[in-house]
């Protein structure tokens, strides 16, 4: 492999530590000799450093997405197995997590700054156990509180720094065919939009004060920046808004929309940076966002993203991303004993244990992105002037 990105991501100041107990991990994208596109990655934690690495087994893992879970896509099984087998080649990486889970136990946080657009699916990396150490095996993400970042040039902000504490009601836009997610915040008080236009421009108004703005639509996705929408609007122009409801009050954004955590290498607009929905609403001062990595019309899709919302709702002095961290441990221990085969008996496909893998990996596509600490607390129905 050569060391010089065709890509470079933007510099991170690796010498700038993280906190005490937080970790980050750098992705970076990168060129083998071939002009292949692959990964290096490199890590810093108190003085438990990672090495920039970029060995023979980091090309681009496009089999490894969540966004093949899709009709005509890849069997459940088959996704779930070919991350195993992914994982197991990532021996620094895994060394070097393996001595952080040991060091900080159950106290590490981890940011995962992925600069690439690979759609790696870092939170379902498996980790083998240690009995000398006394470490579980498990996937990254149930095992530990994982947060994700990117670069947000504009802005100029790090997810290290502070947790921010999301408090007020929730502002939120529901497409007809999914107005049943509405039903998850019946408790708090709730300014419900029946338009996109109308949620959106809420946002541009200081006063809004908002805890959570949800969102439960269709999203689509592409090669390029153009192609990316959230219900009628499009990237580019949601991006001319000035949402300064995000920026002058802490306000968790939730996308339960198609692929809308994933992002796009903007070069066909001439810059050098990754673009999307995620992105954007960080930019525009959103103290965290939860987005999807692939498809969820899925019924079952549905019902994940409603409980992971319950759930943080629920226990609101508990960070968001160690919420998440213990949602996906409970679906691990839910998973099929034993993973069946894309032909079960008699030739015929065991659907009801695909059904189970299934929803195991949708619980692992609803990545968070911002500060492991921040929280979310919701104002109670009937309690709206005391927020």
């Amino acid at each position: 492999m050569s060391e010089e990105s065709a890509f470079p991501a933007q510099a991170v100041d690796i010498d700038r530590k993280p906190p005490t107990g937080f970790a980050v991990l750098n992705v970076h994208r990168h060129r083998d000799h071939e002009h292949r596109p692959a990964f290096g990655v490199s890590g810093v934690c108190g003085e438990s450093t990672l090495p920039f690495t970029v060995t023979a087994a980091q090309l681009r893992p496009d089999a490894i997405r969540l966004g093949n879970l899709r009709k005509g896509g890849n069997w459940p099984s088959e996704i779930h197995r070919i991350i195993r087998t992914w994982s197991r080649r990532q021996d620094a990486l895994r060394g070097w997590i393996d001595g952080l889970r040991a060091r900080y136990g159950a106290g590490l946080r981890l940011v995962i700054w992925d600069d690439t657009d690979y759609d790696i699916p870092w939170e379902l990396l498996w980790l083998e156990a240690d009995a000398e150490r006394s470490l579980p095996a498990g996937h990254l993400g149930a095992l530990i509180t994982v947060a994700r970042w990117t670069t947000v040039r504009e802005a100029g902000v790090r997810p290290m720094e502070h947790g921010a504490e999301c408090s007020g009601p929730v502002v939120g836009y529901y497409d007809p065919a999914m107005r049943r997610d509405a039903d998850v915040f019946q408790d708090f008080a709730h300014q419900h939009h029946d338009a996109l236009h109308s949620l959106l421009g809420e946002l541009t108004q200081q006063e809004l004060r908002a805890g959570l703005v949800y969102l439960a639509c269709h999203g689509q996705y592409g090669t390029e920046l153009t192609d990316l929408r959230l219900d009628v609007a499009s990237w580019e122009e949601m991006d001319e808004l000035d949402m300064t409801a995000l920026r002058s009050h802490a306000t968790l954004v939730c996308l339960n929309a198609c692929h809308s955590a994933r992002s796009v290498h903007n070069v066909a607009q001439g810059e050098d940076a990754l673009r999307g929905f995620a992105e954007l609403f960080l930019r525009q001062g959103a103290s965290g966002c939860i987005a999807s990595s692939g498809q969820v019309g899925d019924d079952i899709a549905h019902a994940v993203i409603r409980r992971i919302v319950a759930e943080i709702a629920a226990d609101p002095a508990k960070p968001v991303a160690q919420t998440l961290r213990d949602f996906r441990a409970r679906a691990t221990a839910a998973l099929p004993t034993v993973i069946p085969w894309t032909s079960g008996a008699g030739g015929r496909p065991d659907e009801q244990g695909q059904h189970g893998v299934l929803a195991f990996l949708y619980s692992f596509m609803f990545l968070y992105f911002g500060s492991p600490l921040t929280t979310l607390r919701l104002t109670p129905r009937g309690h709206e002037e005391a927020s």
